[in-house]
């Protein structure tokens, strides 16, 4: 009679078939769950840029207001320095 090591014999069909089941659940989950944090990453990205960009929209009307070149000038400064800070961010983690 020969005797088997219990640990070099296959699994039977419908554990295997359970083993993959649950390791590809798992390994949707973790992919779900890494989406779903990168797109509010993202949101609340585009929400700060956003507010920033209404912000120094309304800034530079109102330096237009008051005097037309110094609007425009300020308005490029701002958006500069707005791109400046929002690519300053994508290193942070």
């Amino acid at each position: 009679m020969k005797r088997r090591d219990p640990d070099l014999t296959p699994l039977p069909k419908w554990r295997q078939w359970l083993a993959r089941g649950r390791h590809q659940w798992a390994r949707s989950k973790d992919r779900r769950s890494n989406a779903y944090r990168n797109l509010k990453k993202a949101g609340r990205r585009g929400l700060t840029l956003a507010i920033s960009m209404a912000g120094a929209t309304l800034v530079s009307f109102g330096a237009y207001q008051i005097y037309a070149p110094a609007g425009y000038l300020t308005a490029g400064l701002l958006l500069w320095a707005l791109q400046w800070n929002h690519g300053n961010e994508e290193g942070q983690g």
